[in-house]
Parts: structure tokens; sequence; C-alpha cells
């Protein structure tokens, strides 16, 4: 599996736990299990895009605003899968387990580099 994913501070960290037991290939972790906790989005990003680790995100207001503005300063990133909140509510874990498993089974093994796609 080709695909490496971030679970942010929005997603529930049972969210990696069950999409690493359904894809035994799948490199995924909750940013709860990293030193990244915390950290703001330029820099979270920036980070990402080194280590090739899409983000997965429920955060459709300021994310897009950065990955807009890395792409005006000719930079990369490495992919965000967007998890809709109004569509989804937060504490639908098992509804956004759903969501992303579509989306790892029909994309996880492309290239996500300046990728976004709507879960």
């Amino acid at each position: 599996m080709r695909l490496k994913l971030l679970l942010d501070e929005h997603l529930a960290p049972q969210v990696a736990g069950a999409l690493a037991r359904r894809f035994a290939g799948l490199d995924v972790v909750s940013i709860y299990r990293t030193p990244l906790q915390g950290l703001e989005d330029p820099p979270l990003l920036e980070v990402l895009d080194r280590d090739k680790r899409t983000l997965a995100t429920r955060d459709v207001n300021s994310v897009p605003l950065h990955i807009r503005r890395r792409l005006e300063a000719k930079l990369t990133h490495a992919g965000v899968i967007y998890i809709p909140s109004k569509r989804l509510l937060q504490t639908d874990i098992r509804g956004t387990i759903r969501r992303l498993v579509a989306v790892i089974e029909a994309h996880g093994n492309e290239d996500w580099t300046c990728r976004e796609l709507w879960a």
C-alpha cells in the first residue's frame, strides 16, 4: 500500500487502529501517538510533505487555506483527505472509518502528492 496516513486531532485515535486492522499494509497513525500533536498547520504540512504522509482531517476551514498557500509558494504537500463535518458527526467513528475505507480501497495505491479528496 502506497498511502501513508496521519489522522489529526479532529479524528478519534480508534480510527487509526480500525484502519490498521482492516488494511495489513497500511501505514496509519493517529497524531495523538506522535510528537506532532498540537503543531500548527503550516509546520505540520511541512513535516507531512517531507515524510510523504497524507493528512486525514475534519478541518475544512484552515487546512485548505494553508494548502493553497503552499501551492502558491510552489511547495508541494503529501495530500489531504477531508472528512465532511456537515454530513458526518465527529462522534460517528464508524461512519468516519467507512468513508476512509472507501478512499483507501479506491486510491490507497496511488500517488497522493498535491492531491485533495473529500471522503
